[in-house]
Protein backbone atom coordinates (compact mmCIF):
# COMPACT_ATOMS: atom_id res chain seq x y z
CA UNK A 1 0.00 0.00 0.00
CA UNK A 2 1.20 4.10 -1.03
CA UNK A 3 2.45 6.05 1.93
CA UNK A 4 0.43 8.89 0.85
CA UNK A 5 -2.70 9.43 0.66
CA UNK A 6 -5.96 11.19 2.88
CA UNK A 7 -6.61 10.45 6.20
CA UNK A 8 -10.36 11.73 7.07
CA UNK A 9 -10.30 13.23 10.70
CA UNK A 10 -13.14 14.00 12.92
CA UNK A 11 -11.96 16.83 14.88
CA UNK A 12 -12.57 16.83 18.26
CA UNK A 13 -13.39 20.19 20.12
CA UNK A 14 -10.59 21.55 22.27
CA UNK A 15 -7.77 21.20 19.99
CA UNK A 16 -5.83 22.72 17.27
CA UNK A 17 -6.03 21.32 13.50
CA UNK A 18 -2.22 21.71 13.61
CA UNK A 19 -2.27 19.52 17.10
CA UNK A 20 -4.10 16.68 15.10
CA UNK A 21 -1.23 16.94 12.23
CA UNK A 22 1.23 16.94 15.00
CA UNK A 23 -0.14 13.42 16.63
CA UNK A 24 -0.10 12.07 12.99
CA UNK A 25 3.66 13.14 12.55
CA UNK A 26 4.15 11.07 15.33
CA UNK A 27 2.71 7.70 14.64
CA UNK A 28 2.83 7.85 11.47
CA UNK A 29 6.57 8.49 11.19
CA UNK A 30 6.13 11.03 8.56
CA UNK A 31 6.77 14.35 8.52
CA UNK A 32 4.89 15.77 5.46
CA UNK A 33 1.39 16.32 7.17
CA UNK A 34 -0.84 19.12 6.29
CA UNK A 35 -4.58 19.70 6.89
CA UNK A 36 -6.96 20.97 4.11
CA UNK A 37 -8.38 23.87 6.18
CA UNK A 38 -8.19 25.36 9.98
CA UNK A 39 -11.07 24.39 12.59
CA UNK A 40 -10.91 26.50 15.23
CA UNK A 41 -10.05 24.63 18.51
CA UNK A 42 -14.25 25.42 19.63
CA UNK A 43 -15.45 23.55 16.38
CA UNK A 44 -15.42 19.85 15.55
CA UNK A 45 -15.92 17.54 12.14
CA UNK A 46 -14.76 16.68 9.26
CA UNK A 47 -10.24 17.25 8.86
CA UNK A 48 -8.71 16.16 5.87
CA UNK A 49 -5.38 15.45 6.56
CA UNK A 50 -2.90 15.13 4.04
CA UNK A 51 0.05 12.53 4.34
CA UNK A 52 3.67 12.18 2.32
CA UNK A 53 3.01 13.81 -1.63
CA UNK A 54 -0.50 14.60 -1.00
CA UNK A 55 0.30 17.48 0.74
CA UNK A 56 1.08 18.98 -2.66
CA UNK A 57 -2.86 18.92 -3.66
CA UNK A 58 -4.05 20.34 -0.10
CA UNK A 59 -5.41 23.02 -2.00
CA UNK A 60 -7.62 21.29 -4.54
CA UNK A 61 -9.68 20.59 -1.09
CA UNK A 62 -9.26 23.64 0.88
CA UNK A 63 -10.87 25.12 -2.75
CA UNK A 64 -14.14 22.81 -2.14
CA UNK A 65 -17.21 24.51 -0.80
CA UNK A 66 -18.11 23.19 2.86
CA UNK A 67 -21.05 22.20 4.78
CA UNK A 68 -21.60 23.39 8.52
CA UNK A 69 -23.84 22.55 11.42
CA UNK A 70 -23.44 25.76 13.79
CA UNK A 71 -25.19 26.35 17.17
CA UNK A 72 -25.78 30.02 17.46
CA UNK A 73 -26.73 31.44 20.61
CA UNK A 74 -29.39 34.82 20.23
CA UNK A 75 -28.65 37.95 22.21
CA UNK A 76 -24.89 37.73 23.44
CA UNK A 77 -22.03 38.80 21.62
CA UNK A 78 -18.02 37.90 22.72
CA UNK A 79 -15.50 39.66 20.60
CA UNK A 80 -14.39 36.68 19.11
CA UNK A 81 -17.87 35.87 17.44
CA UNK A 82 -17.78 32.28 19.25
CA UNK A 83 -18.42 31.56 22.90
CA UNK A 84 -14.32 31.82 23.58
CA UNK A 85 -14.55 35.11 23.63
CA UNK A 86 -15.55 37.94 26.39
CA UNK A 87 -18.78 38.96 25.99
CA UNK A 88 -19.25 42.66 25.41
CA UNK A 89 -22.99 43.26 24.21
CA UNK A 90 -26.22 41.83 25.82
CA UNK A 91 -29.58 42.61 24.73
CA UNK A 92 -33.29 41.50 25.26
CA UNK A 93 -34.36 38.67 22.56
CA UNK A 94 -37.42 39.98 20.42
CA UNK A 95 -40.02 37.22 20.03
CA UNK A 96 -39.06 35.31 17.17
CA UNK A 97 -40.98 32.32 15.43
CA UNK A 98 -39.82 29.87 12.96
CA UNK A 99 -41.20 32.20 9.79
CA UNK A 100 -39.01 35.06 10.98
CA UNK A 101 -35.80 32.85 10.12
CA UNK A 102 -37.22 31.30 6.98
CA UNK A 103 -38.10 34.80 5.95
CA UNK A 104 -34.73 36.17 5.89
CA UNK A 105 -33.14 32.98 3.64
CA UNK A 106 -33.25 34.33 0.56
CA UNK A 107 -31.44 37.54 1.57
CA UNK A 108 -28.65 35.19 3.14
CA UNK A 109 -27.97 33.45 -0.07
CA UNK A 110 -27.90 36.52 -1.76
CA UNK A 111 -25.02 37.51 0.10
CA UNK A 112 -21.90 37.61 -2.34
CA UNK A 113 -19.35 38.96 0.03
CA UNK A 114 -18.34 39.40 3.75
CA UNK A 115 -15.73 41.25 5.76
CA UNK A 116 -13.60 38.44 7.60
CA UNK A 117 -14.09 38.65 11.61
CA UNK A 118 -11.54 40.57 13.50
CA UNK A 119 -10.32 37.06 15.30
CA UNK A 120 -9.42 35.22 12.01
CA UNK A 121 -6.54 34.10 10.92
CA UNK A 122 -6.19 36.65 7.50
CA UNK A 123 -3.03 38.45 7.56
CA UNK A 124 -2.90 42.21 7.62
CA UNK A 125 0.49 43.72 7.50
CA UNK A 126 2.33 40.18 7.96
CA UNK A 127 0.46 40.14 10.73
CA UNK A 128 -2.60 37.86 11.55
CA UNK A 129 -5.80 39.74 12.64
CA UNK A 130 -5.93 38.30 15.76
CA UNK A 131 -2.91 38.96 16.81
CA UNK A 132 -3.83 42.70 16.14
CA UNK A 133 -7.25 42.15 17.47
CA UNK A 134 -5.46 40.72 21.05
CA UNK A 135 -3.70 43.38 20.97
CA UNK A 136 -6.67 45.75 20.86
CA UNK A 137 -4.93 47.29 17.28
CA UNK A 138 -7.01 49.12 14.94
CA UNK A 139 -7.72 46.45 11.94
CA UNK A 140 -9.68 47.34 8.73
CA UNK A 141 -10.14 44.42 6.65
CA UNK A 142 -11.37 44.10 3.19
CA UNK A 143 -14.50 42.68 2.23
CA UNK A 144 -13.82 39.41 0.08
CA UNK A 145 -16.24 37.24 -2.47
CA UNK A 146 -18.51 34.54 -0.60
CA UNK A 147 -21.18 32.12 -1.58
CA UNK A 148 -24.19 31.16 0.46
CA UNK A 149 -25.47 27.94 -1.67
CA UNK A 150 -27.90 26.73 1.15
CA UNK A 151 -28.74 27.41 4.66
CA UNK A 152 -31.87 25.56 6.59
CA UNK A 153 -32.81 25.38 10.40
CA UNK A 154 -32.25 22.50 12.33
CA UNK A 155 -33.68 23.35 15.36
CA UNK A 156 -35.55 26.65 16.99
CA UNK A 157 -35.33 26.85 20.62
CA UNK A 158 -34.69 30.29 21.88
CA UNK A 159 -32.16 31.71 22.51
CA UNK A 160 -30.48 28.87 20.38
CA UNK A 161 -30.69 28.78 16.81
CA UNK A 162 -29.09 25.04 15.11
CA UNK A 163 -28.84 25.90 11.42
CA UNK A 164 -26.39 23.89 8.80
CA UNK A 165 -25.12 25.75 5.55
CA UNK A 166 -23.51 24.94 2.59
CA UNK A 167 -20.87 27.87 1.77
CA UNK A 168 -17.87 28.40 -0.43
CA UNK A 169 -14.07 28.76 0.32
CA UNK A 170 -13.08 31.75 2.44
CA UNK A 171 -16.12 32.33 4.47
CA UNK A 172 -16.41 33.38 8.16
CA UNK A 173 -19.41 30.96 10.52
CA UNK A 174 -18.68 33.27 13.22
CA UNK A 175 -18.85 36.31 11.15
CA UNK A 176 -22.11 35.11 9.20
CA UNK A 177 -24.34 33.94 12.48
CA UNK A 178 -23.51 37.58 13.65
CA UNK A 179 -25.15 38.40 10.08
CA UNK A 180 -27.98 36.06 10.64
CA UNK A 181 -28.42 38.11 14.31
CA UNK A 182 -28.59 41.26 12.40
CA UNK A 183 -31.02 40.25 10.28
CA UNK A 184 -33.42 39.34 12.98
CA UNK A 185 -32.89 42.86 14.39
CA UNK A 186 -30.71 40.90 17.64
CA UNK A 187 -27.19 40.22 18.14
CA UNK A 188 -25.82 36.98 18.57
CA UNK A 189 -22.75 34.23 18.74
CA UNK A 190 -21.88 30.95 17.46
CA UNK A 191 -21.53 28.36 20.42
CA UNK A 192 -20.94 25.15 18.35
CA UNK A 193 -19.92 24.26 15.05
CA UNK A 194 -19.37 21.19 13.54
CA UNK A 195 -18.43 20.61 9.85
CA UNK A 196 -19.88 17.94 8.13
CA UNK A 197 -18.42 18.09 4.72
CA UNK A 198 -15.61 19.42 1.87
CA UNK A 199 -16.72 19.28 -1.63
CA UNK A 200 -18.42 15.08 -1.85
CA UNK A 201 -16.34 14.17 1.58
CA UNK A 202 -18.50 13.29 4.15
CA UNK A 203 -18.09 13.53 7.57
CA UNK A 204 -19.61 9.79 8.00
CA UNK A 205 -16.18 8.46 6.09
CA UNK A 206 -14.19 10.20 9.17
CA UNK A 207 -12.61 8.32 11.69
CA UNK A 208 -12.17 9.97 15.60
CA UNK A 209 -8.96 10.52 16.07
CA UNK A 210 -8.36 9.07 19.51
CA UNK A 211 -8.88 5.53 17.69
CA UNK A 212 -5.95 6.19 15.27
CA UNK A 213 -2.59 4.65 16.26
CA UNK A 214 0.93 3.38 14.78
CA UNK A 215 -0.50 -0.22 13.71
CA UNK A 216 -4.14 0.70 11.74
CA UNK A 217 -3.73 4.36 10.25
CA UNK A 218 -2.87 3.25 6.66
CA UNK A 219 -6.07 1.21 6.63
CA UNK A 220 -7.77 4.24 7.13
CA UNK A 221 -6.23 5.80 4.20
CA UNK A 222 -7.65 7.07 1.21
CA UNK A 223 -6.37 7.09 -2.04
CA UNK A 224 -6.27 10.24 -4.17
CA UNK A 225 -8.70 8.30 -6.57
CA UNK A 226 -11.15 7.63 -4.52
CA UNK A 227 -11.35 11.25 -2.96
CA UNK A 228 -10.97 12.79 -6.28
CA UNK A 229 -13.27 9.91 -8.26
CA UNK A 230 -15.39 13.22 -9.76
CA UNK A 231 -12.35 14.07 -11.72
CA UNK A 232 -12.05 12.42 -15.01
CA UNK A 233 -8.88 10.10 -15.17
CA UNK A 234 -6.08 8.75 -17.74
CA UNK A 235 -4.52 5.63 -17.72
CA UNK A 236 -0.70 5.40 -18.64
CA UNK A 237 0.86 2.94 -20.99
CA UNK A 238 4.59 2.64 -19.73
CA UNK A 239 6.03 4.49 -22.53
CA UNK A 240 3.52 7.52 -21.60
CA UNK A 241 4.38 6.67 -17.51
CA UNK A 242 8.23 7.52 -18.26
CA UNK A 243 7.00 10.59 -20.08
CA UNK A 244 5.09 11.96 -17.79
CA UNK A 245 7.09 10.87 -14.50
CA UNK A 246 9.62 13.28 -16.19
CA UNK A 247 7.59 15.79 -16.89
CA UNK A 248 7.26 15.79 -20.22
CA UNK A 249 4.08 16.09 -22.49
CA UNK A 250 2.88 13.56 -24.59
CA UNK A 251 -0.21 13.10 -27.27
CA UNK A 252 -3.29 10.93 -25.87
CA UNK A 253 -6.18 10.69 -28.00
CA UNK A 254 -8.13 13.54 -26.04
CA UNK A 255 -8.97 16.68 -26.85
CA UNK A 256 -9.14 19.22 -24.36
CA UNK A 257 -9.55 18.55 -20.30
CA UNK A 258 -8.88 21.16 -18.01
CA UNK A 259 -8.07 18.67 -15.69
CA UNK A 260 -7.05 14.68 -15.51
CA UNK A 261 -5.78 12.63 -12.86
CA UNK A 262 -3.20 10.50 -14.22
CA UNK A 263 -3.06 6.94 -13.46
CA UNK A 264 -0.26 4.60 -13.53
CA UNK A 265 -1.35 0.62 -14.74
CA UNK A 266 -2.25 -0.34 -11.17
CA UNK A 267 -4.69 2.56 -11.64
CA UNK A 268 -3.14 4.32 -8.75
CA UNK A 269 -3.07 8.33 -9.11
CA UNK A 270 0.78 9.30 -10.29
CA UNK A 271 -0.53 13.30 -10.70
CA UNK A 272 -2.99 15.57 -12.52
CA UNK A 273 -2.55 17.06 -16.03
CA UNK A 274 -4.22 19.17 -18.51
CA UNK A 275 -5.09 18.12 -22.24
CA UNK A 276 -4.50 20.71 -24.94
CA UNK A 277 -5.30 19.95 -28.60
CA UNK A 278 -4.42 16.22 -27.73
CA UNK A 279 -1.89 16.85 -25.91
CA UNK A 280 -1.38 15.88 -22.07
CA UNK A 281 0.71 18.55 -20.44
CA UNK A 282 1.53 17.43 -16.78
CA UNK A 283 1.16 19.68 -13.90
CA UNK A 284 1.57 18.17 -10.84
CA UNK A 285 3.92 14.57 -10.69
CA UNK A 286 3.64 12.37 -7.89
CA UNK A 287 5.89 9.72 -8.62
Amino acid sequence: MSNFGIILVNKPVGITSFDVVKKIRKLTNIKKVGHTGTLDPFACGLLPVCIGKATRIAGKLSGKDKEYIVAMKLGIKTDTGDKTGRIVEQRKIPELKLKDIEKIIPELLNIKSQVPHKFSAVKVDGKRAYQLAREDKEIKLKSRPIRILEFSVEKFNLPNIIYKITVSKGTYIRSLTETVAEKLNTIATSVELKRTKIGNLNIEDAIELEKLDQKNWKSYLHSLSDVFDNIQKYSCDSEELDNFKNGKQFKVKLKKVDEIMVLNENNECIGFALIEQSTLKPRIVLI
